[in-house]
């Protein structure tokens, strides 16, 4: 696998999920040293690197010297799944925007802008020995060898809540695939959740056209992209929280219960382990 950046510049604009403020975001064609993802807000650079990150709830933020950046995870993930190593994103604003609240509007700018080689080969993170992290209440990442050359993903989620008791899904990545089963699958609450919330600080952005309400019948706001677009939109925030290690990943991921907190501290584990090998 080759790096790859885009052909051309984009910008996308809109509200962020969490702060509810406007924010700008220009994607800019680069081959960064490495191959990296580098945002950049208040005239400094930020990796895109799980050792970056400063803060979990309910989003990813990225922060160096005083200056954050929230909410990255669908955009990382859209890049991932595009295949995208290379890209300087300059950002106005303290929060990527949430546009329609899952992946598909960045690949569509990015499909937009066109997608080159660079001519020089990705970082592949295989795995080669089974490894487990364990979170809080029944929570963990597991990952063991592919017999192919693949990335495998198998997430599954639990809630004590009447429409929503269990949900499971498995992929085998690659972009494609992810674009069809993945990309279009939109952020998730509960009804009950909104009100604590707002009052956290957290959510302003969010509307019933960028957020899948789920009450105790079901969806509330519209039929669902997919009938279960929750466990998706969980991959999809997954993969984007896994391009954090800066690079593509051979071998098979299995996750439970997952959320951002446990994204974090399952990548930063693995990466002090000899459970995997960096090609």
């Amino acid at each position: 696998m080759e790096r790859r950046t885009i052909k051309r510049e984009v910008e996308l604009e809109g509200f962020g999920i969490h702060s509810g403020k406007y924010s700008r975001i220009r994607l800019i064609p680069a081959i960064n040293d490495g191959g990296r993802i580098v945002f950049v807000s208040g005239g400094k650079e930020i990796s895109a690197s799980y050792g970056n990150v400063v803060d979990v709830k309910r989003a990813t933020t990225l922060g160096m010297d005083g200056q954050s950046i929230k909410t990255v995870e669908h955009l990382l993930s859209a890049l991932y799944g595009m295949g995208i190593t290379d890209l300087v994103v300059e950002v106005e604003g303290i929060e990527i925007p949430v546009l329609d609240g899952s992946a598909m509007e960045f690949v569509s700018a990015i499909v937009d802008a066109g997608v080159e080689s660079i001519g020089k080969p990705a970082k592949i993170l295989k795995i080669v020995k089974p490894f487990r992290y364990e979170g809080d209440n029944g929570s963990y990442i597991e990952v063991e060898p592919s017999e192919g050359e693949d990335l495998r993903l198998n997430c599954s989620i639990s809630y004590d809540y009447p429409s929503l008791k269990w949900q499971d899904f498995e992929v085998v990545f690659d972009s494609d695939t992810y674009v069809r089963e993945i990309a279009p699958a939109r952020t998730f609450c509960f009804y009950e959740e909104i009100a604590h919330l707002l009052k956290s600080g957290l959510g302003r952005g969010g509307n019933y056209k960028n957020v899948v309400v789920i009450g105790p019948k079901g969806v509330m706001n519209g039929p669902p992209r997919f009938p279960d677009e929750p466990i998706r939109h969980k991959i999809l925030d997954l993969i984007g929280d896994l391009a954090l290690m800066g690079a593509f990943i051979v071998g098979k991921v299995r996750a439970h219960k997952n959320n951002h907190k446990l994204h974090v501290e399952f990548i930063k584990s693995l990466m002090e382990s000899d459970s995997y090998k960096l090609l």
